[in-house]
């Protein structure tokens, strides 16, 4: 209530009826208004000089997270260069061993398909051996008859 009280009685020493007078009338208005928000300044103050504490801890805090990662991405990269030799050598390997199960793959298929033109040459071959000989037989006979 000392708060209203003090509120009021400003405006009632201006507001008195009749002539005014020098106790009446404050002097110096500005001053008078200064004091009155002083305290309202000072709070600002106080939580702007907060808002700039508060934004000053963020961006050193951010700074040290940027730093922090980028000394990480760093120590990655770096790992990832001092496994790169074995990752290829690796995948050399794996493609090597997977290029001889094929050519293994292939040389059975194809010792396979000779086996199978090997077993049919072989019934083949007397039953046209046998012709041959019959037309070479033939071929002769009929030489000695036109000498």
């Amino acid at each position: 209530m000392a708060r209203n009280w003090g509120l009021l009685r400003r405006f009632r020493l201006i507001a008195v009826p009749g002539a005014a007078s020098i106790a009446g009338v404050p002097t110096n208005r500005e001053a008078v208004l200064r004091e009155e928000l002083a305290p309202i300044f000072a709070a600002l103050r106080a939580a702007e000089q907060n808002a700039n504490d508060v934004v000053a801890r963020a961006s050193a805090e951010g700074d040290a997270r940027r730093a922090h990662a980028t000394r990480e991405a760093e120590q990655i990269l770096e790992e990832a260069r001092d496994h790169e030799a074995g990752e290829r050598v690796a995948a050399a390997d794996s493609l090597t061993s997977s290029a001889r199960s094929d050519a293994s793959a292939i040389r059975a298929s194809a010792n396979e398909e000779d086996q199978r033109i090997a077993r049919l040459a072989a019934k083949r071959v007397p039953a046209l051996v046998s012709e041959l000989v019959a037309a070479v037989m033939s071929t002769g006979s009929s030489a000695e008859e036109t000498k």
